[in-house]
């Protein structure tokens, strides 16, 4: 068998059990926005830094932020509504200030634990109050290709299975809850097994129930 063709086996894996999956997570993503606006109930009055996200995901957003700053890789840098802005820069590099950061699916991309340890110092010096989620290790398929276990080999193997499709390295509980003292830690669930780690600090006097 050549090596392209264990590959296109993934591939044509992957389009049905990702086709599957979907339909599951746009429940998830409809309870997590339930909890997004239980924890931050002001924020339309917030100003939020979005780190490695993109303008396309506020776009479909049920809430508006009062200001978001997406700062994510890119050509330039752009103002694409009064409300929204682009700006290209590393995330991990980035300073300054806001009322609340989001970051949705990037600390999973990260696969140096200095690089997550960076990230987790960039939050902490933005905002009092932070959003992120990322895929959870104790789940059984690769939130990449769907494959069994996939995520848990190292990336030589993983390469030559699952091709040059981006990496995904999924987070465990007791990782978050050391980057992120204090706040509160829910994990969302497919089919019973939890597929994703949301960590969440609201107001100091405005605490979500734990789960």
């Amino acid at each position: 068998m050549s090596s392209a063709q264990p590959q296109r086996l993934v591939r044509a894996w992957s389009v049905r059990a990702g086709a599957a999956r979907s339909q599951v997570a746009a429940g998830a993503r409809a309870r997590r926005w339930l909890w997004f606006r239980e924890a931050f109930p002001d924020i339309e009055r917030l100003r939020v830094v979005d780190l490695g996200g993109s303008a396309e995901f506020w776009w479909h957003a049920p809430v508006r932020p009062a200001r978001v700053r997406v700062v994510a890789a890119a050509d330039r840098s752009a103002e694409l509504a009064s409300w929204l802005v682009h700006e290209a820069a590393d995330p991990l590099a980035w300073s300054g200030s806001c009322d609340l950061v989001v970051c949705d699916g990037l600390l999973d991309r990260l696969a140096a634990p200095s690089s997550r340890a960076r990230l987790a110092d960039v939050v902490h010096a933005s905002a009092e109050r932070f959003w992120l989620r990322a895929s959870a290790r104790v789940h059984p398929l690769d939130p990449q290709t769907s494959l069994p276990a996939l995520h848990l080999l190292p990336d030589r193997l993983r390469s030559r299975i699952g091709g040059s499709a981006p990496r995904v390295y999924p987070v465990r509980r007791a990782e978050l809850a050391s980057r992120f003292p204090g706040a509160v830690l829910r994990g969302e669930r497919e089919a019973g097994l939890i597929a994703s780690w949301v960590v969440a600090k609201p107001r100091a006097d405005h605490v979500p129930g734990r789960t």
